[in-house]
């Protein structure tokens, strides 16, 4: 069994890597680009609306 102790707790964990890649350069995706990327990864656009 992993050791929770050691774990960095997730909202940490997703504002360490939302700060990576601003500090990248890179442009974060808005909500419609997101569901988009999701869609895809699932297997495509299927049942959604614009």
């Amino acid at each position: 069994m992993k050791n929770s102790a050691n774990k960095i707790p997730f909202g940490e964990r997703l504002q360490q890597i939302r700060t990576k890649i601003v500090t990248s350069g890179k442009n974060l995706l808005d909500e419609d680009e997101i569901e988009k990327e999701l869609a895809s990864r699932r297997g495509g656009l299927q049942g959604r609306e614009d």
